[in-house]
């Protein structure tokens, strides 16, 4: 799936993070049937992260996946800091793994949802911060 580029990089990261998340939510139900919204399991997620832990044939497919997809979001990232949308000290790569990071965390360990209005938060909470951490003073 592309990122869009439409020169809103909060919009274009929450639109592009709330598709990887309905993904990932289904990617939980797979399989069991009747799983409903109290279900915390991270279903085939987990079991595709324990493979590619302990196979490393799945480990280098896994990892060969996620390399392509995660540079994804990393050109309109790296657009951004071009168009001064994002300080220049800020590492795009740094930036997605914070925010693919928290959805992965959210799945796997803590069991909580991931839909549109935690995504939403996330994207402004780690932009917000990138921002104010490379101009403390607030300029």
């Amino acid at each position: 799936m592309e990122v869009a580029d439409t020169g809103d990089i909060r919009r274009d990261l929450t639109v592009y993070l709330t598709a990887v998340a309905t993904g990932l939510d289904r990617m939980r139900r797979v399989g069991r049937d009747g799983a409903g919204e109290a279900d915390r399991s991270a279903g085939v997620v987990a079991e595709l992260v324990a493979a590619a832990a302990r196979h490393p044939d799945v480990g280098d497919a896994v990892r060969g996946m996620f390399a392509r997809r995660n540079a994804l979001p990393l050109r309109p990232l790296d657009r951004a800091r071009e168009r001064g949308a994002l300080p220049t000290g800020i590492s795009s790569e740094v930036v997605f793994d914070q925010l693919a990071g928290a959805l992965y965390y959210r799945l796997l360990i803590t069991g909580a949802p991931i839909g549109a209005d935690y995504v939403q938060e996330l994207v402004d909470q780690v932009l917000s911060t990138a921002t104010t951490a490379s101009h403390p003073d607030g300029t």
